[in-house]
C-alpha cells in the first residue's frame, strides 16, 4: 500500500510539473504551495531538475521544425556562409545571449532564491505580480518576427527569465510578458521564450546527472521516476500547446485571473 502511495505522489508531482512549467503561473510557486498545505514536494531537488528535462523533453518535440531549422540554419552560416540562414544564425546566438542573466544571477543569488523566496506570502505576492504583468500586456501584439528581434530585445527577455527563479513568478510568464513589451509578436515571443528554456534545463540536468542516475538505478524509485517523467512529458505538451492558442487568440487574461485568485487564497488562508 506503501508503493502505490508513493508512486501516486510521483504521479501527482509529474502531473504538476507538467501543467505549471510551460504555463505562465510557475511551477515553483505551485510546488511550494502544495507542501505548505498537503505536505506533497519533491523529495529531493534532484527530481525536480529530472522533470523540468521531461517538460524540456515537451518542448523538444512541439518545437522539433523550428529547433531543427534553426540547427540546420546555424551550421550552413558557420560552415558555408550561407547569407539565407543568417536568421536562423542570428536566433540561436540571441537565444545564448538571452541565457546569460539567468546563470549569472542565479549563480551568485542561489542561496536567496532557495531560503528566503521560499516562504508562502512571497510566493502569494509574486504571484500577484505575475498575474499584473500578465494582466497589463493582454492585448499587446507586436509584428516583431524572428529575424527582427534585436541584441536588446534579447537581454531584455534573458533579464525577465532571472525574476522566475523566485518561487511564484513564471519563467514562460515573465519571458513572454517581457518578449510582447518589447514588440515582439506572440507566436515569436513564445518560441523565443521556450527556447530560452533549452540551455538553463540542460545545464541543471548535466549538473544532475550523478544524483538522478543515482535515484533512477535504486530499487523503488526506477519506477515513480520514469512514471513521472512521462507524465510530466505528455501534460507538458498538452500545456504549450494550450498556451500556444490561447496567447495566439489573445486571451493572455484566464492566466492573469488565475494567478490573482491563487495569490488572494494564499494571503487569506496562506
Amino acid at each position: 500500500m506503501e508503493e502505490v502511495v508513493s508512486l501516486l505522489q510521483y504521479i501527482f508531482l509529474g502531473l504538476i510539473q507538467g501543467l505549471t512549467e510551460p504555463l505562465p503561473v510557475s511551477s515553483s510557486g505551485h510546488l511550494r504551495i502544495f507542501s505548505h498545505f498537503f505536505g506533497i514536494t519533491a523529495p529531493d531537488l534532484h527530481l525536480e531538475v529530472f522533470l523540468n528535462a521531461a517538460s524540456l523533453v515537451a518542448v523538444f518535440l512541439v518545437y522539433r521544425k523550428d529547433l531543427t531549422d534553426m540547427m540546420h540554419g546555424t551550421l550552413q552560416y558557420v560552415m558555408k556562409k550561407d547569407k539565407n540562414y543568417y536568421t536562423q544564425y542570428r536566433f540561436a546566438w540571441l537565444v545564448i545571449i538571452g541565457t546569460i542573466p539567468a546563470v549569472i544571477i542565479g549563480g551568485l543569488f542561489a542561496d536567496v532564491i532557495g531560503g528566503e523566496l521560499t516562504a508562502i506570502h512571497f510566493v502569494a505576492g509574486a504571484l500577484l505580480i505575475t498575474g499584473l504583468a500578465l494582466w497589463l500586456i493582454r492585448n499587446l501584439r507586436g509584428s516583431k518576427t524572428d529575424g527582427e528581434i534585436t541584441v536588446a530585445d534579447s537581454l531584455v527577455v534573458g533579464f525577465a527569465q532571472t525574476l522566475a527563479l523566485a518561487p511564484g513568478i513564471s519563467r514562460s510568464g515573465a519571458t513572454v510578458v517581457a518578449a510582447l513589451a518589447r514588440k515582439v509578436e506572440p507566436e515569436t515571443a513564445l518560441k523565443f521564450s521556450f527556447f530560452l528554456s533549452i540551455p538553463v534545463s540542460i545545464g541543471s540536468l548535466v549538473f544532475m546527472i550523478p544524483e538522478v542516475t543515482q535515484a533512477l538505478t535504486t530499487p523503488g524509485l526506477t519506477i515513480p521516476y520514469i512514471v513521472s517523467f512521462f507524465v510530466s512529458v505528455v501534460v507538458s505538451i498538452f500545456a504549450i500547446k494550450l498556451f500556444i492558442n490561447l496567447a495566439a487568440s489573445g486571451n493572455m487574461g484566464y492566466f492573469a485571473m488565475y494567478c490573482f485568485s491563487v495569490s488572494i487564497f494564499l494571503f487569506i488562508f496562506g
